[in-house]
């Protein structure tokens, strides 16, 4: 008897062995398809204040929220079960930060700003009376602390919903949020279904 148990639980924990193999192989694709996402978005960004002037791109270490909360988003009919799914895991995932990796491909080198290194930065874009510009040379090499949040996909991991922001000081911000889809030869595309681009 305890021989046939131990057989058992031998075969369940064999079996749980070959079923994470899958799962890890998941994982790695969906960081890749992450990280192309993002990189597309750094792209020739688009600020609030017009053309991409910045020498490096400062970029947040840690994935922020969608603004709006609600994703302006309306698919066409033949991708509202698709897009459906993108916002089941968008609501899972939400309010669980991400950290970022040195994984992306930009033209422009870029630096990931620990929260300490951000709010230095916030600081120096909102002078007060009396206080003296950053004399950072990082800083002074852009104009933008981007943001990125997390990229929420659909099971099949065709569809894509993620945001970007700026911020270059008081009044002077922009979010938005955007659709990638992956095409037939496996790049991604952005498709034009977002209704909304808010800026300041």
């Amino acid at each position: 008897m305890l021989r046939r148990s131990f057989i058992f639980i031998a075969g369940c924990a064999t079996a749980q062995g070959f079923q994470q193999q899958p799962n890890a192989a998941q994982g790695s694709d969906q960081r890749a398809d992450t990280y192309d996402i993002y990189s597309l978005m750094l792209t020739d960004p688009k600020t609030s204040h017009g053309p991409d002037n910045n020498q490096v791109y400062l970029i947040r270490d840690t994935t922020v929220p969608g603004t709006p909360a609600e994703p302006c988003v309306r698919p066409p009919s033949s991708h509202e079960r698709s897009f459906a799914e993108v916002l089941a895991d968008y609501k899972r995932r939400k309010d669980t930060p991400a950290t970022l990796d040195r994984a992306l491909t930009t033209a422009k080198p870029y630096v990931l700003l620990n929260s300490d290194e951000t709010k230095e930065f916030i600081q120096s874009r909102v002078l007060r009376p009396g206080q003296k510009p950053s004399t950072k040379e990082l800083f002074q090499k852009a104009t933008d602390l981007f943001g990125l949040t997390d990229v929420y996909f659909n099971r099949g991991r065709t569809l894509a919903l993620t945001g970007i922001s700026t911020y270059c000081g008081s009044l002077c911000a922009s979010y938005a949020w955007k659709v990638f889809e992956k095409t037939d030869n496996g790049h991604w595309e952005e498709r034009p279904w977002v209704g909304c681009y808010m800026i300041a």
